[in-house]
């Protein structure tokens, strides 16, 4: 590596000091119900795996929070305190899953840990399948979907109405997907969304127009690590969780 390279990283760890992890999960299911697809399975985790990943992060000192209390420290940390500052896990979910609801939502009430769910509204009203598990319906119905807002511990966040990727699409287009997500959460539950995530990690300069515009208070990424310090509310890296 350059050795310009390598000092300009050390500057810019060093004023931008890791704050915390924001994990992006898809499914928790029984081992016996994991898929025979190698893609699909890297989408998978059990629920012994993620208890046992809550009890790790624990153990280490981390504190789980929510999605908004990430963008409250990213509003308002400062350096100093980010030195003295405890590092936080913020549990998050892509697609809406049912298993979200059957498995993940018991252990995450036994250890009381907060987490985010973004959902793709033509999945739960069965307008389309996830096209990734083929005749299988694996989304949240609106049931459960209501239950879930309920509940204390959860957030539910937007994730366009079909699962594009964002940036092959018009800003037109874009916007549709991301508004019409937007919009119809809010018809059903009742109250603002305020949280999105790009659909396999995909966006463009057009596609941060539109999240803006919107006002979500974050959009998180599908990569990027963790989170340190002065990094933008519309691009929020994640850790990708397997198993």
């Amino acid at each position: 590596m350059n050795i310009f390279l390598k000092i300009r990283r050390k500057i810019y760890k060093a004023f931008h000091p890791v704050l915390g992890e924001i994990w992006m999960l898809h499914r928790v299911i029984p081992e016996e119900q994991h898929s025979q697809i190698q893609s699909n399975r890297d989408l998978e985790i059990t629920p012994d795996f993620l208890e046992a990943k809550i009890i790790e992060y624990q153990r280490k000192g981390y504190r789980f929070v929510t999605i908004d209390f990430v963008r409250e420290i990213l509003d308002s940390i400062s350096s100093f305190s980010c030195a003295k500052s405890q590092k936080f896990v913020c549990i998050t979910f892509d697609d809406g899953d049912s298993d979200n609801y059957e498995y993940a939502l018991p252990i995450f009430r036994k250890y009381q840990v907060p987490f985010a769910v973004y959902v793709s509204t033509d999945f739960i009203d069965n307008r389309r399948e996830m096209w990734w598990y083929p005749g299988q319906h694996l989304a949240l119905n609106k049931e459960q979907l209501l239950q879930l807002d309920q509940e204390p511990l959860c957030t539910i966040g937007a994730h366009t109405l079909s699962h594009p990727k964002l940036d092959e699409l018009t800003l037109e287009a874009q916007r549709e997907e991301i508004e019409g997500s937007k919009y119809q959460l809010e018809s059903w539950l009742g109250h603002p969304i305020s949280h999105f995530s790009y659909p396999h990690g995909a966006y463009n300069d057009d596609t941060i127009k539109v999240v803006k515009n919107l006002q979500f208070s974050t959009a998180l990424m599908a990569w990027g690590g963790v989170v340190r310090k002065g990094m933008s509310l519309n691009a929020l890296p994640r850790l990708i969780i397997k198993q």
